[in-house]
């Protein structure tokens, strides 16, 4: 997968690829890190999930320390990754 430079189309096509795999969710979520870090050419590329406490739990990533994730949080409006949780919707203001 690394090294795998693309367009949009086999981006989406190799998304759909590994949704499809018959992994748990967090390998599958482990390889589309990898997979879009390496189709952006971005030494970094993580998830952030909001777990059941309202916080953001960094849940997969490439190119940060593996232990890291599931141990690393953070609270809506912390950092860029919460300020980006933190702003409001598109959709939900066209509503």
């Amino acid at each position: 997968m690394p090294g795998s430079v693309g367009g949009p189309r086999i981006l989406l096509r190799r998304l759909r690829e590994v949704m499809a795999e018959p992994e748990s969710a967090q390998k599958r979520l482990d390889k589309i890190v990898v997979l879009i870090a390496s189709n952006m050419v971005a030494e970094v590329c993580s998830v952030y999930l909001m777990n059941g406490t309202k916080e953001l739990e960094l849940s997969a990533t490439e190119g940060l320390k593996p232990t890291a994730v599931h141990a690393t949080r953070l609270r809506v409006g912390e950092g860029l990754v919460g300020a980006t949780a933190a702003a409001p919707r598109r959709h939900q203001q066209m509503e």
